[in-house]
């Protein structure tokens, strides 16, 4: 069983302040006359390689992947679009009269019908916390158009039901390549689909819900505070069941619900000793050593006491593979397949720290993290 956490204490450093999208590295390359060069590198046209990983097929399948979220939420470009409508009020098969409210007056009932839906729309992890309006974004940031708008989510609504969808596991012992991406895109897809779906639900239910990718607000907050895990030296959260193989969405909601508490399963301690993500990130943009308050560059959000990526680092080694990377969740010690084995670990794990680098050596000796063979990527 994970520990419940105090968030302020463990992650605040003081004064922390709503982040402006803009300054996000996939935004920044849009507007950053220093950085749009790599932007149309990245967002250009793709010629495919006769290489594993980067042919013609691969990329294909991470451009598949992608589908439902590039043609019918466009969370990573905007928001209140599509799958993520703030308003969408079509009903569905059965036509409902509009008056129709569930009574809201058991929390509990509530939040036990919402986490059943989720989980039913494909969401691996769901967790509610309050709306803590320091993490959404002081401005959003249209991709396409290169223009910021303003960002107002009125104050009925109190909850966040923040979801964690898994990426497949085997397909991200191909990272860093066209092949693995394709995991990538449809936990992006997962996203819009599982929100949209859930936002439907709570509206037919009588109450506001507002579907959220990457737009809108920072997820990674918010699913601390929902206890779906810690804040990993990779910048990714970490889940106890799952590491970091999981993309986050959350739906902003006015229906009452019973908010769960942050959770503590030894990952911080871990990834103090572990470091495998800096040493295997092909960029060297994931720091070494402890945490720190001290952002590197605007693309970070500041005041919090955390491990702070080179968001440009990173995207350089983006731009120049031609597609996202992902070495640091393929080589995570927290990144595993489901088995009693691996359960073990992590309870030892959660209440032995000291024992930390023998686990760190074992996930070596029997070759985690290292990357499969591109070449059977389609033979297996």
């Amino acid at each position: 069983m994970a520990r419940n956490m105090d968030f302020e204490k463990k992650y605040d450093a003081g004064n922390a302040q709503p982040f402006d999208q803009k300054n996000e590295m996939f935004k920044r390359v849009r507007w950053d006359p220093e950085l749009k060069k790599l932007g149309r590198a990245f967002y250009g046209l793709i010629e495919p390689k006769d290489k594993a990983g980067y042919r013609l097929e691969d990329i294909s399948l991470r451009n598949a992947g992608w589908f439902l979220e590039m043609a019918y939420a466009l969370g990573v470009v905007t928001s209140n679009y599509g799958l993520f409508s703030w308003e969408d009020k079509r009903q569905g098969m059965s036509l409902l009269p509009e008056d129709l409210k569930l009574d809201s007056s058991n929390p509990e009932y509530n939040t036990r019908i919402v986490k059943k839906a989720a989980r039913l729309f494909e969401a691996d992890m769901v967790g509610i916390c309050k709306l803590d309006r320091r993490w959404i974004y002081a401005q959003g940031f249209e991709l396409v158009k290169r223009c910021e708008y303003e960002i107002d989510i009125p104050h009925e609504y109190q909850y966040v039901i923040n979801i964690a969808v898994s990426m497949d596991y085997d397909c991200y012992r191909y990272a860093p390549t066209f092949s693995s991406g394709g995991s990538t895109g449809l936990g992006y897809s997962k996203m819009a689909f599982t929100t949209g779906l859930l936002a439907q639900f709570l509206r037919q239910l009588g109450y506001k819900a507002i579907p959220s990718g990457n737009d809108t607000a920072m997820s990674v907050p918010y699913a601390i505070q929902a206890g779906l895990g810690e804040l990993g030296r990779n910048g990714f959260l970490l889940t106890p069941k799952l590491g970091p193989r999981v993309r986050l969405c959350k739906i902003f909601t006015d229906l009452p619900l019973v908010c769960d508490e942050p959770i503590e399963f030894g990952a911080t301690e871990f990834c103090d000793v572990c470091e495998k993500c800096a040493k295997h990130c092909p960029a060297q943009a994931i720091p070494y050593g402890p945490r720190t308050s001290a952002p590197v560059n605007i693309s970070n959000s500041g005041n919090a006491l955390k491990w702070y990526i080179d968001a440009e680092k990173c995207f350089k080694f983006w731009a120049k593979n031609g597609c996202e990377c992902g070495n640091c969740i393929r080589v995570c010690a927290f990144n595993k397949p489901d088995g009693k084995l691996h359960d073990i670990s992590r309870w030892f794990i959660e209440r032995t720290p000291q024992l930390d680098p023998l686990f760190i050596k074992a996930d070596d000796i029997f070759g985690y993290g290292k990357q499969a063979d591109l070449a059977e990527f389609w033979y297996t």
